[in-house]
């Protein structure tokens, strides 16, 4: 690994308790929680919604989360969202720079995180032990080796697809806020918000609680990112306009809370939020 990305790595592990946490691979366990693949969960739109908080400190399973992935939302859910993420990162003009292959099964990855996340399966873990653990090279001819997701997420700073003057540099306000809005579109676009409201209000909590990892005040935009995934007019400019999001890229923190409901600017949610 080169010595500045891992002192990277090293930095962002150091700075996140969810990362520690997840840093480590559990044994395997045949009663974790069952065979997600073959679940079948009824396709019948609108389960009644039950709110489910979400606390601070580091993410942990719930009954509630629990539930969800039991009763109302399968693994395939998970993949066919995380798919349709990547089918639109990879055409986005922002997005695609800190992807380096497209060849990489990152669809599935990211659904057994969110899937290990929310039920207490191993999936993850199970594919980080298979995972293969080559040397790969990134910008500048530095070698890296992505074992996990703080390894990747530092591969992606140094992603050989980013212009030489942005090498290295964190996931910025207006890259995180562009990476929930195509995510909430994905989740859309999979038929979750319809099927389960009770996953999608707790997956917008979930999305902004992990982004302040990579940014701290986009937490806040996770709310406006899901309300613009709603809205065709804003999705069909974005694709008329090149995929380029004109109305967030370059612009600052200051500028861009303004534009959010007063009861969106604070720092209490998601982790204090009331029925």
């Amino acid at each position: 690994m080169d010595p500045e990305i891992q002192q990277a790595s090293d930095a962002l592990l150091a700075s996140d308790p969810d990362l520690q946490e997840e840093h480590t691979i559990r044994p395997s366990s045949s009663s974790s929680s069952g065979c997600p693949f073959a679940s079948q969960h009824s396709r019948e739109p609108s389960l009644p919604y039950q709110f489910i908080p979400l606390k601070s400190g580091s993410h942990k399973v719930s009954e509630g989360t629990k539930r969800l992935m039991e009763e109302e939302v399968s693994f395939d859910d998970l993949k066919t969202m995380t798919h349709a993420f990547y089918q639109l990162a990879f055409q986005d003009d922002t997005l695609d720079k800190f992807i380096r292959s497209h060849s990489d099964p990152h669809g599935d990855r990211f659904a057994k995180w969110i899937h290990q996340k929310l039920s207490g399966s191993d999936l993850w873990d199970q594919d980080r032990q298979t995972r293969n653990l080559s040397p790969v090279t990134v910008a500048n001819d530095r070698i890296v080796i992505v074992r996990d997701r703080t390894s990747a997420h530092s591969a992606a700073w140094w992603s050989p697809k980013r212009p030489a003057d942005q090498v290295g540099r964190r996931f910025q306000l207006d890259e995180c806020r562009v990476w929930m809005r195509l995510h909430f579109w994905a989740m859309r676009q999979a038929g979750l918000v319809e099927k389960s409201p009770s996953f999608a209000d707790y997956y917008v909590k979930f999305i902004g609680h992990f982004v302040s990892v990579y940014e701290k005040r986009a937490t806040k935009f996770a709310r406006e990112s899901f309300r613009w995934s709603a809205d065709p007019k804003n999705t069909e400019a974005y694709i008329q306009g090149g995929r380029i999001m004109k109305d967030v890229l370059g612009v600052k923190h200051t500028e861009a809370k303004n534009t959010l409901p007063e009861e969106e600017v604070d720092y209490e949610w998601p982790h204090h939020q009331l029925p």
